[in-house]
């Protein structure tokens, strides 16, 4: 199912060139209030004098609220599905600006395709799974715009109550059930490249999603950003340690007994035995993601990173039950996992040595 509209795919290159100096775009200088809103739900000719400039056909045959110029989903994929000026975030062929990437949050699903299983489905009016009380979903289907603001945030001064912080990817503050300004999700905008410890997300280079350029801290050990943010919407699945949702309790230099699996507070290898091993995640060539308070990853990791969300599950999707990273530790990555790897004891046996009795290769 591909969205293209001719319109705007012409008139959009020119004004994304040499735009999107913080690594995400619908903020500040790239914020284009034409690209997305139409006043009258017409336009015959451009915004300069001689009609020259951005032109688009309205989406359908009727205005839309909020005067944009179509259905939320249908817009957000007219540049971000099969379109060379921004990053493909639907569907497993990645036909965006970044056509090599191994896209770090994966790719989403929409209602009615075959693989609706296999994360983030727009258009779903489903309740989200793990949501707390009565359950949440947006009644209209989901949309891009339930995980991302749309108009991005500043660059300076307080945002979202973070001082001198811009949410990663627009990432929002009040994801699904969370209550206001719970969610941010921080990164270094302001030097790409440089590593700041105390903001949640790594980049390396500006506006780039392959995962190999994009790493993730842990300011707050007890605690994961991301984690955080989706459990706005699949609340009862997040906690930290020692919580009704999570459970564990103190054993030895760590903690045991979890009633679900921490996404925070616990480290690779803390404990031994029949628990995760630090020995068996740095034997893998092909790691999955995960928290380091140090900024130190690569071929060895040091005994203070800890899995979260995005370890085990592409945020936006892939072509696994549950956007899960069949990760085996060798041959090529892949948005799936890798291209050894095949089945969900993969993922296991990235850190737990039961996981690699599967495979007789402990």
């Amino acid at each position: 199912m591909k969205f293209i509209l001719a319109g705007l795919v012409a008139a959009v290159p020119a004004i994304l060139v040499g735009s999107a100096s913080a690594g995400d775009y619908h903020k500040d200088g790239t914020l284009l209030c034409s690209q997305c809103h139409v006043m009258h739900f017409s336009q015959s000719h451009g915004y300069n004098p001689n009609g020259s400039g951005f032109v688009f056909t309205p989406l359908g045959s009727t205005p839309h609220e909020f005067l944009l110029r179509g259905p939320v989903n249908d817009m957000c994929l007219t540049c971000h599905d099969n379109n060379g000026i921004a990053p493909d975030v639907y569907g497993s062929a990645n036909t965006g600006n970044g056509p090599t990437d191994v896209r770090l949050a994966g790719f989403l699903n929409r209602l009615g395709d075959p693989t609706e299983a296999s994360g983030h489905t727009l258009d779903s009016t489903d309740l989200a799974p793990g949501s707390t009380g009565a359950g949440w979903s947006d009644p209209n289907g989901l949309s891009c715009v339930n995980c991302h603001h749309q108009h991005g945030g500043s660059q300076s001064g307080t945002t979202y109550g973070q001082p001198g912080y811009s949410p990663y990817r627009n990432l929002r503050v009040t994801a699904g059930q969370a209550a206001s300004n719970t969610t941010v999700v921080t990164y270094n905008y302001t030097a790409h490249g440089t590593n700041d410890l105390t903001r949640d997300v790594f980049e390396r280079q500006a506006a780039e999603y392959d995962e190999a350029d994009v790493d993730w801290n842990e300011p707050n050990s007890a605690d994961s950003a991301i984690a955080k943010f989706c459990g706005g919407c699949h609340g009862d699945f997040h906690g930290q340690v020692g919580s009704a949702q999570i459970g564990g309790v103190a054993s030895g230099a760590g903690f045991a007994d979890f009633v679900r699996h921490p996404a925070a507070g616990v480290n690779i290898g803390v404990l031994g035995g029949g628990h995760s091993s630090l020995t068996l995640f740095n034997a893998h060539t092909n790691k999955v993601k995960v928290m380091s308070p140090t900024g130190v990853w690569g071929a060895t990791h040091p005994g203070d990173v800890t899995p979260t969300c995005i370890s085990c599950h592409k945020g936006h999707g892939n072509g696994n039950a549950f956007g899960l990273l069949f990760r085996q530790g060798t041959g090529t990555l892949t948005e799936n996992g890798d291209t050894a790897g095949n089945q969900l004891e993969d993922l296991c046996g990235q850190c737990h040595v039961q996981g690699r009795y599967f495979f007789n290769n402990p």
